[in-house]
């Protein structure tokens, strides 16, 4: 088991480890560090080799050097061979990642097959062995202390990682702008309005009414951060509800229950919506999956729990309304043979679609405007009711719609981590296939790529499916090989951690450029920066230099071309926006490098002057 352990060490630990660290080596172009796993795999097996007098040690280091040497003479020399390019690309994708834990697995039962050897010669299952006992006997003697401790640790994590992306200036405008913006207006007595949208009404917008909880905190703490901590703990808060979900499914002695909440946990689109700026909606997963955890009790005021936890989750966004109607379907599929049992997920289902169309018809009306969001499916015909008909009116074209390798990268992506397990209960799977249609059908690919946050719709049906379908999994292949199953799929579809090490002159920036502009003054800020001056009546793009509805002119327009994308105009549209700033009356009060902030008359946009390096 020496090789298993070494090959675990090297291949899969390490790289997660080491995934957010870089650093350049001379002539050898970018590294990363998680890139060394490969080297350091030969310079292990060699060192066990000798140790150990070892001809499998030998022959795998050999092996492993070749094709180290290999990718790195592709990587330096750019060889053109077209073969020898998808050699190393192959090479590559089986020491990284999925592909590397494949290789470990196949290694593992190799080993066990051949060797002899018992699985408890292995450091590594040793000592997982040792912390599963450890969990699990956690919980046996205070399950809440233990889950909710677990999930405070988690939930730091997941502030770590979004507080380093912002603070490296990887934060938006669209979204951490918008919200912190509503946030502070809303709690200034400005309105539920966003100057990032153009100062409308966010109603008009989205219907997420679940975010106006979060205003006496952001009151008490108003800044961008406030809105960070508040999704990553409540994102973390999922895991004891999906412990009591199982354990409802289970019984209060299964291990099964201990384990789920370690799949939703290192779920990657759950990680990826923590870390990619704010949105309301991200609530709806933790909220549903209480919602049902407390459904499943005997208790009545928890049941009563769980009816406010619902209608929680139906406010976080107008898009829970269909997760709610595919919850609701399956509900009533997979419950006993009696109207009695059935009826709730009728109700929820009927209660999905009557609040969804009151969301995107009834509501934006009242703001004076339709659905934006509608246009996304403006192909099949622009309304509600032309997409639900698309199947039987344009058969072959709606299907043409739902696959293509973005949205079969979102259907890995999503199922993967969870082992698929979901689908071996298909009537529980059902319950993700509306908010799926939802994101597929949609115009364009931002709505299936995975680092975005739109896997939490889906990802809210699946949780609740997981232990329907880990049952049927178990049933038909043994609760052993489930455990492993899980075990191997949890670890292979972990993906990149999202750390982010902000830079020496991103800190500087924030901690001593952004500090002296003036809170109080409209201003108008380049993309990456909008979340950080977010806290004030007025931020807008560079390209909006009015304020709506008055039509009164920003005093600050203030950009850093070297910062983010600059999104949507890109660094040369900003560029050209500062060129045609003299002629509209603004003057360059101060710049640094590519920082610079426009003054409109004497608007004061700095309340001190900061160090230039």
């Amino acid at each position: 088991m020496r090789l298993l352990d070494i090959l675990i060490g090297m291949l899969v630990l390490f790289p997660l480890l080491a995934d957010a660290v870089w650093f350049e080596i001379p002539g050898l172009h970018s590294l990363e560090l998680s890139d060394l796993g490969l080297p350091l795999l030969v310079v292990a097996l060699v060192a066990a080799a000798l140790r150990r007098r070892s001809r499998l040690l030998w022959s795998a280091a050999g092996v492993l050097g070749a094709l180290f040497l290999s990718v790195l003479l592709s990587s330096h020399w750019a060889l053109e061979s077209q073969g020898f390019d998808l050699f190393t690309s192959a090479t590559w994708k089986l020491t990284h990642g999925t592909g590397a834990v494949a290789v470990v697995a196949l290694v593992a039962a190799a080993v066990w097959r051949w060797s002899g050897e018992p699985w408890e010669a292995s450091f590594f299952f040793r000592r997982g062995v040792k912390l599963a006992r450890a969990w699990l006997d956690a919980l046996e003697r205070a399950p809440a202390r233990t889950l909710w401790s677990a999930a405070a640790i988690v939930g730091a994590l997941f502030l770590w990682v979004s507080l380093l992306r912002h603070r490296a200036f990887e934060s938006h405008g669209y979204d951490l702008g918008i919200f912190t913006n509503a946030m502070w207006n809303l709690t200034h007595g400005d309105g539920y309005v966003s100057s990032v949208k153009g100062g409308i009404n966010l109603f008009s917008d989205h219907q997420s009414p679940l975010f106006w909880v979060l205003a006496p905190l952001f009151w008490l703490l108003p800044r961008p951060e406030t809105l960070l901590a508040a999704q990553a703990f409540g994102l973390a808060a999922g895991g004891p509800a999906l412990f009591y979900l199982g354990r409802a499914h289970f019984g209060r002695s299964h291990w099964a229950s201990a384990a789920l909440p370690w799949l939703y946990w290192p779920y990657l689109p759950l990680r990826n919506a923590n870390a990619f700026d704010f949105h309301p909606e991200v609530f709806m997963l933790p909220l549903f999956l209480w919602a049902f955890a407390a459904f499943a009790s005997e208790r009545r005021w928890v049941k009563a729990l769980g009816v406010l936890a619902l209608i929680g989750a139906l406010g976080a966004k107008e898009s829970a309304a269909i997760v709610a109607v595919g919850l609701g379907i399956a509900w009533a599929l997979t419950s006993a043979n009696s109207w009695r049992s059935r009826w709730p997920g009728v109700a929820l289902a009927a209660a999905g679609v009557a609040l969804f169309f009151f969301d995107v018809k009834l509501v934006p009306r009242i703001f004076g405007g339709g659905y934006a969001y509608l246009g996304l499916y403006e192909r099949f015909g622009g309304g509600v009711s032309d997409v639900m008909l698309a199947p039987f009116t344009q058969p072959a074209y709606f299907l043409s719609q739902l696959i293509d390798r973005e949205r079969l990268n979102f259907l890995f992506w999503t199922l993967g981590p969870l082992g698929f397990l979901p689908l071996f209960a298909w009537r529980a799977a059902l319950a993700a296939l509306p908010p799926y249609l939802m994101l597929f059908l949609s115009e364009g690919d931002q709505r299936v790529r995975i680092v975005f946050h739109y896997g939490i719709e889906p990802g809210a049906a699946l949780f609740w499916a997981l232990p329907l379908g880990l049952a049927a999994f178990a049933q038909r292949f043994g609760w052993k090989h489930a455990g492993a199953w899980m075990l191997f799929w949890a670890v292979a579809a972990f993906g990149a951690s999202g750390l982010i090490h902000p830079s020496a002159y991103a800190r500087r920036l924030a901690a001593e450029v952004l500090p002296c502009l003036n809170q109080e003054v409209p201003t108008a800020a380049s993309d990456a920066l909008v979340p950080h001056l977010a806290t004030r009546a007025w931020i807008s793009y560079p390209e909006h230099l009015e304020q709506r509805p008055g039509g009164e002119p920003v005093g600050c327009v203030v950009t850093d071309l070297s910062v983010g994308t600059n999104w949507p105009l890109g660094r040369t549209g900003v560029a050209r926006v500062l060129e045609g700033l003299p002629e509209r009356g603004y003057h360059e009060a101060w710049r640094c490098r590519t920082f610079s902030v426009y003054e409109l008359g004497t608007s004061g946009c700095l309340r001190c002057t900061p160090k230039c390096y």
